[in-house]
């Protein structure tokens, strides 16, 4: 029982350390006092099932991880679960950011033109918010290709993107034109259609082949020579 109550404060060590949380931040997440965690990593004592479980779950590990024993050389390449939300927290911001950032130059940038020209308000509007969506949608969709798993997130920015460009193209012609070229957007159709079908294409990886082991190659290469 002491050696799994030391294995035990050596992985939980471990673990709270590769997050980078302390011992009152740990023991405020499983909802637990700092002390019996302070008591668990010194060894002194080990949480009931119910206990571990919820460190187990935390962490993203089995219990059968948490009390078996690992070579201080091995590192722990399992991601916690506080990582991923954490991960996932920083890239939603870190798209936020950008976004807005992009936003605030768009608004900028119309105060300017619409103070020196504000009898264009239609063009001005258009020029700073209008033709700039393509690029908004481009740099979400690089976002979502390097962050994203879900194939439907990368779909929809591919939609969006498609669409904003013939927005663009519409919005174009206006204000050269004063024309209403809503033909434009059935090109959308077609092009929306071949997106649909390309993000339906399922790639399937071969299976790997396991070597057959020396001793079946050995015995296989007799009974041949027999």
């Amino acid at each position: 029982m002491e050696d799994i109550k030391s294995i035990f404060a050596q992985n939980l060590i471990r673990l709270r350390k590769q997050i980078k949380i302390t011992q009152v931040e740990f023991a405020e997440k499983i909802n637990y006092s700092d002390k019996a965690v302070s008591k668990w990593e010194r060894g002194e004592s080990i949480p009931d099932v119910a206990v571990l479980k919820g460190i187990a779950t935390f962490f993203g590990v089995t219990i059968d991880f948490l009390v078996s024993e690992h070579p201080e050389s091995e590192p722990i390449k399992e991601t916690t679960n506080y990582e991923k939300s954490v991960h996932k927290k920083n890239r939603l911001l870190i798209s936020s950011i950008v976004v807005i950032a992009l936003l605030v130059c768009a608004l900028s940038v119309f105060v300017s033109v619409q103070s020196a020209r504000p009898d264009l308000l239609h063009y001005n509007l258009i020029s700073c918010f209008v033709l700039p969506l393509p690029l908004y949608f481009i740099i979400l969709l690089i976002f979502s290709s390097v962050w994203a798993k879900k194939r439907l997130v990368k779909f929809l920015f591919v939609s969006l993107l498609i669409w904003s460009i013939l927005l663009v193209a519409y919005s174009i012609v206006w204000m050269a034109t004063s024309r209403s070229a809503w033909l434009i957007f059935i090109i959308g159709i077609p092009a929306q259609i071949v997106t649909l079908m390309s993000f339906g294409i399922i790639n399937v990886k071969p299976l790997k082949q396991k070597p057959s082991n020396q001793g079946e190659t050995a015995d296989d290469t007799t009974e041949n020579n027999e």
